[in-house]
């Protein structure tokens, strides 16, 4: 397994100010795959395997876009083989 996290951010156009409906649909798909899911004020964090972590942001990606004519989504992906790569671990070592 390929243990990865990932910050998501996907951002649906022309449907107003208000889009919180459209990200409640993405963050419910997320907790479809297997993988962590950490929603926050700007975007969500993913942690899982690559794989899982890929269609979970393909599929919400699809969601948010069959109810809006336009969207905007961005994937970062932090990778690592040195140690564990974890929110925790993250969170850790900065506190």
């Amino acid at each position: 397994m390929r243990k990865v996290v990932a910050e998501i951010t996907i951002i649906p156009m022309g449907k107003g100010a208000s889009v919180s409906k459209y990200i409640k649909k993405a963050i419910e798909t997320f907790k479809e795959f297997n993988v962590k899911v950490y929603p926050t004020a700007m975007g969500t964090i993913l942690e899982g395997d690559i794989e899982e972590v890929l269609k979970a942001y393909k599929k919400a990606h699809d969601v948010v876009l069959n109810d809006v004519d336009r969207v905007v989504s961005q994937l970062r992906i932090d990778e690592r083989k040195d140690k564990e790569n974890s929110v925790e671990r993250k969170l850790k070592a900065i506190s």
